[in-house]
């Protein structure tokens, strides 16, 4: 079992335990993302969610993909939030420094921004609040409304490459990467395909590196002194990712305040 699994399923005993009388907590979320941790049922029959943050932990991502050719990201289609205020900053944060975001691969790059933790917070809690979150709890079993969100947390936000499969790019569309490549400002010295497989020789590091064209995402796979051309899945994607650490000072609610809001 994962220390965050663990971690969740504690929270779920505690809050039974100590708060049972008033309300029913049931484990909901575990590996789906899309579903908060922790059902709470009130005893009148209000219900909402807490999400379990074992700190330091993850709190949220969203999809941007670099387009080449506008040397701007795009917030991907893949997102199940439409775009929002923050989101949008962040992006016309990132787009000043397009050449260091896009290359950030999966060791990743922080965003370290003017007014980052306030964006970033802002993000975290609409976010949380359309599924239906009104409380964290985290370390010691502290309990943290929403609303006192930013004040508890120090956050971060880093431009991640999560790794997944890819494949060939196929015989339909390997002339056509050929092409696009060419017209680019990548310095490239030969194009050659081999089967379905487009292939550059460069004397620059392009590992690693991606292009959109046509709605597909591409990536240069470094294969000895040249690169292959590999179409990503769905699932590889570039995220922003939201990470946050409790903040010492951060003391959650006292009983009587949670239970008051179970009543």
């Amino acid at each position: 079992m994962n220390k965050w699994e663990k971690f969740e399923q504690d929270c779920v005993e505690f809050l039974n335990k100590t708060y049972g009388m008033y309300a029913k907590f049931t484990h909901k979320g575990g590996a789906d993302s899309a579903v908060p941790d922790i059902l709470v049922e009130t005893r009148k029959g209000f219900c909402f969610y807490i999400e379990a943050k074992h700190s330091p932990a993850q709190c949220g991502q969203f999809v941007l993909l670099p387009d080449i050719m506008t040397q701007t990201f795009q917030y991907s289609k893949q997102n199940t939030d439409s775009i929002n205020s923050s989101a949008q900053m962040i992006m016309e944060y990132m787009n000043q420094k397009f050449d260091d975001y896009r290359n950030a691969g999966t060791a990743g790059k922080e965003i370290v921004m003017p007014g980052g933790q306030e964006i970033f917070a802002a993000w975290i809690v609409e976010h949380y609040r359309k599924k239906g979150v009104h409380f964290f709890i985290t370390n010691g079993f502290k309990i943290i409304p929403i609303r006192q969100f930013r004040e508890c947390f120090e956050i971060s936000a880093t431009y991640r490459v999560k790794r997944s499969g890819s494949s060939d790019v196929g015989k339909k569309r390997s002339s056509v990467v050929k092409d696009f490549l060419l017209r680019q400002d990548y310095e490239i010295r030969n194009v050659q395909t081999e089967g379905n497989k487009p292939f550059i020789t460069s004397d620059l590091p392009y590992h690693d590196q991606r292009f959109i064209l046509n709605e597909y995402e591409y990536m240069f796979s470094q294969r000895g002194e040249r690169y292959e051309i590999r179409k990503l899945s769905n699932t590889y994607n570039a995220n922003v990712i939201f990470s946050v650490k409790l903040n010492e000072y951060a003391s959650g609610l006292t009983d009587q305040e949670f239970i008051t809001a179970l009543i």
